[in-house]
């Protein structure tokens, strides 16, 4: 008798424990994971910023102007759509700058953050709605980029600060937005055919190709990336032989003036750059495109380079 006791209350044990293990199991199954809101990735999240990271920063480029209206989207996480008009409320969370800047797990190379001035955005839409039975709201920002510090490293930390259903997303709830202005000639250009690349010990004894892709196979896009009100930096111009330089060549920049459209070339990290006498260098504003020609070392060992690039598209 004792033993069919011990036995029965085993059995019930099991089950019991059994149990648990099975709504525990459920609590952190997907399926039945809780419902947050939190910010839908709006960009590729910066390379600054990875995985483990406090924070994630999105780079995102505006055109320049006296408000420059764009969106974003919230959105609610988990196994259902909404069950109800999900209220959500926009402001900004600027903390989120102080400790990203503080944060040892970003890149060695990172230069801290400015929060972007309350006089040069405005949240349009401060509070949106889900819809019952939906995912996702659109929250609108306007921006004065005419006004913009080209030389400040901008973030505007805007963050879900309450809702009225489910939670809010510790890793995306707050997201930084690294908010910039584009210049007019800002843009992602096509090399064209002509583009070239020489290399030469002295003027009379040219030889090509053997420095720098300078051509449509290898080269067939270059992005021109705003440092300025009229100046670029050309941000992912190849060496020959492999990816190197993928990032950009020491900071190869170019600016234009807008009175002749002519361009002058110069680089932050290579401090011997110079254009090449007797060659122009220009913007035609009628095909968007630039015509650049520079001396990389102007020593014995000459190495002198043309750019003819287009330009493609936004990036």
């Amino acid at each position: 008798m004792k033993i069919f006791k011990l036995l029965i209350t085993g059995a019930i044990l099991t089950t019991v424990m059994s149990s648990c293990l099975k709504n525990k199991f459920d609590t952190i199954n997907p399926s039945g994971s809780p419902s947050v809101v939190e910010f839908k990735n709006p960009v590729a999240p910066s390379s600054e910023t990875p995985e483990g990271s406090l924070y994630t920063v999105f780079p995102v480029a505006y055109e320049v102007g006296a408000s420059v209206e764009v969106s974003y989207t919230v959105q609610l996480t988990g196994p259902d759509p909404a069950p109800q008009d999900v209220t959500v409320n926009i402001g900004t969370k600027s903390a989120a700058i102080t400790e990203l800047n503080a944060d040892k797990s970003i890149i060695a190379s990172y230069v801290p953050y400015v929060e972007l001035p309350a006089s040069l955005y405005t949240i349009t839409t401060p509070t949106v709605t889900i819809p019952a039975g939906q995912r996702a709201a659109t929250v609108k920002v306007a921006y004065k980029t005419a006004n913009f510090d080209f030389s400040k490293k901008y973030a505007l930390p805007i963050s879900v600060t309450s809702t009225n259903y489910g939670g809010v997303s510790k890793n995306f709830g707050t997201i930084l937005l690294n908010v910039s202005a584009k210049n007019a000639y800002d843009g992602i250009y096509a090399m064209q055919t002509g583009s070239f690349v020489q290399r030469y010990s002295n003027p009379t004894t040219p030889t090509t190709g053997d420095a720098l892709n300078g051509n449509t196979s290898t080269n067939p896009n270059v992005t021109l990336t705003t440092v300025g009100a009229t100046t670029l930096e050309i941000t992912n111009l190849r060496w020959a032989g492999g990816t190197s330089g993928v990032a950009g060549i020491d900071n190869l920049r170019l600016t234009v003036d807008p009175a002749t459209n002519l361009v002058t070339m110069s680089s932050l990290g290579n401090p011997t750059l110079a254009n090449v006498p007797g060659s122009v260098n220009k913007y035609d504003p009628a095909t968007r495109t630039f015509t650049l020609n520079f001396d990389w070392n102007q020593t014995a060992a000459k190495r002198v380079y043309g750019l003819n690039i287009k330009y493609s598209g936004v990036r």
